[in-house]
């Protein structure tokens, strides 16, 4: 691996797994946070007008900073750009940006869906997707299974970001002692994933005079600041299983001596369905997240082992109530080579942002500045990341168990195959339970028809949230057409069904609004029930044809519990008798009027 050391007792130098030879450091500037990703801009010299920048972009970059005590502090990262800005006395001059592995993740875009796993194995399966394994799991909270959470047209990065920042996950990335190795990203929910400043858990304050200038290891500068923040999160949401439970949680911290301490911070849906105590950790997650916007320190020095992620103990400030312990939330360090160079000479018009260095630093030098909040206070990181919405109407297939035709619950809830999952088998698990809106709805009463496998279907999003699909109905396609001859039936509409499993048959209602033609037909597939609860009128207008059953054999039965009363007001009644007899059976008497003639044959 080349390095760039110029001699044996430098304090910076830098190293990567570049082909390019007779690299030389000039200095660099890292910016680090938590639930940030490491910037890194380093800007380098070569007398080698052969270097390639192929042989650079995408392979590793390693800062080497000798520590106190001879230890070695690494900053590692993957160059994702880098730019020649031309030769100058001798020298060709360079600037490459560097990021941790991570970094790739924003590069990468997908549209996924996963269920009943938790925030943690989402953000684990997506690593080990990608082949990496540089991280270190420091979570001390448990975390509830997610029965169905998608993904959808986001980067990895900022899918994983948004749900560590619900769920009050962060991370920071620490070096790895290996110099070969980059650096691990750390997951954390508290303090218990942080450790004190290597080798130096407490740290000495001295004032920035020419004499303490000299000191190594120091903070030579400290800041204290406060912000107005609200001090109560209430969230709420309903879930259709329990449409009368109260799902509103809130939580306070007020912070500050004002009157505005109570301002409220009111949101829905929270994301949550259940009363299981999941809104409860929402809300407090985000009044955490902004409780840690209150009161906040910054300082300046030159201790060279400190770093986002770790804590340590303040000692010698002039103020006794400074001298507590911190831990550190972001740092920006500045590392610098001796060289021959001018600060003129070092600054280029084509550079994109000249680095900027402070004024003290000569010669090899290393600085630093940095935020940091009270150890016992828990950081959050605020929500940033936005969720994706889905504005429009997607359409899928209802999908489910092999062998089946017709796959539902007791709400009459289907499962789809979205178009834009490419994982997802056509099967039950391809999706959740998805509601189907009707057109009338009520307690045990309505219009229901659940949609059957391989029917297209429209599918909307509550508030646009992927993971709250819901079916608004359903449409016709090349493989499911209407069961009317369109267009030279346009005039014919109802409904049909198709008899399951397997098909073959129909029940159907079906209307002809042809003008001169018009015609209501029922069929009954099979069987046909009817219950009048009172009474029944039927009025025909010209012909009453009773056709059986296709000539078919075929019995009716007709139990009236009251009268019976047939008036034929014009023409004949006929009543004929194939093949059979007749038997009339009277309980009590028999009176018939004849007021013409009676003929028996």
């Amino acid at each position: 691996m080349p390095e760039s050391k110029p001699h044996k007792d430098s304090l910076v130098w830098m190293s990567g797994s570049y082909q390019a030879k007779d690299i030389l450091l000039k200095r660099a500037v890292v910016r680090e946070g938590l639930s940030r990703l490491t910037e890194t801009t380093i800007e380098f010299q070569s007398r080698n007008k052969a270097v390639r920048l192929d042989q650079i972009v995408g392979r590793t970059m390693n800062l080497h900073l000798i520590t106190e005590g001879a230890g070695e502090r690494k900053f590692s990262g993957l160059c994702i750009s880098v730019e020649n800005l031309g030769f100058r006395d001798g020298y060709g001059h360079y600037v490459a940006e560097v990021r941790p592995w991570a970094y790739l993740l924003t590069r990468t875009r997908d549209c996924r869906i996963f269920q009943d796993m938790t925030a943690v194995d989402i953000i684990k399966e997506i690593f080990a997707d990608h082949g990496f394994a540089d991280f270190t799991d420091k979570l001390s909270d448990s975390y509830e299974t997610r029965g169905y959470c998608v993904q959808y047209r986001e980067t990895d990065f900022d899918f994983i970001s948004r749900l560590m920042e619900e769920e009050g996950i962060y991370h920071y990335f620490d070096s790895d002692k290996d110099k070969n190795a980059p650096e691990k990203m750390v997951l954390c929910d508290g303090i218990s994933g942080h450790s004190p400043v290597p080798g130096k858990s407490t740290l000495d304050y001295h004032a920035r005079d020419d004499t303490d200038r000299r000191r190594k290891d120091h903070i030579a500068e400290w800041a204290v600041g406060e912000t107005l923040t609200h001090g109560k999160v209430t969230l709420n949401d309903f879930d259709f299983t329990s449409p009368t439970a109260d799902l509103k949680t809130a939580n306070t911290i007020r912070k500050g001596s004002h009157s505005h301490t109570g301002m409220e911070v009111y949101d829905y849906p929270g994301h949550y369905r259940k009363n299981t105590g999941l809104g409860d950790k929402q809300a407090r997650v985000r009044m955490e997240a902004e409780a840690i916007r209150h009161r906040r320190w910054r300082g300046a020095g030159s201790v060279r082992t400190l770093g986002t992620g770790y804590t340590f103990k303040l000692r010698n400030h002039p103020d006794a109530q400074a001298n507590a312990e911190y831990l550190v939330t972001d740092a920006v360090h500045y590392l610098q080579v001796a060289t021959d160079f001018s600060e003129s000479d070092l600054r280029h018009d084509l550079k994109p942002g000249n680095i900027e260095f402070p004024e003290e630093m000569e010669g090899d030098a290393y600085a630093c500045v940095f935020g940091a909040i009270g150890k016992q206070d828990q950081f959050r990181a605020p929500l940033v990341t936005p969720w994706p919405e889905i504005p429009g109407m997607h359409t899928a297939t209802v999908v489910g168990k092999s062998g089946e035709e017709i796959w539902t619950d007791e709400h009459g809830r289907i499962k789809v195959q979205f178009h834009w999952d490419r994982k997802g088998e056509r099967d039950e698990k391809s999706s959740c339970w998805v509601r189907v809106v009707t057109p009338w709805s009520g307690k045990g009463w309505g219009m229901v028809a659940v949609p059957r496998m391989g029917q297209e279907v429209a599918i909307h999003f509550e508030e646009g949230d992927p993971d709250r699909p819901i079916c608004t109905g359903m449409l016709y396609n090349k493989d499911t057409m209407p069961p009317y001859s369109y267009p030279d039936d346009q005039t014919q509409l109802g409904i049909r069904t198709n008899s399951s499993k397997g098909g073959g048959g129909y029940n159907e209602l079906m209307f002809e609004d042809k003008k001169g033609k018009e015609l209501l037909r029922v069929q009954a597939q099979k069987d046909h029930q009817a219950l009048i609860k009172n009474k029944s009128v039927k009025t025909i207008g010209y012909d009453e044809i009773d056709a059986g059953a296709h000539d078919e054999d075929g019995c009716e039965s007709k139990v009236v519990r009251n009268h019976v009363t047939e008036t034929v007001k014009e023409g004949n009644h006929y009543f004929t008798i194939l093949t059979g007899s007749q038997e009339i059976e009277i309980e009590t008497d028999k009176t018939q009027t004849i007021r013409g003639k009676h003929t028996k044959t």
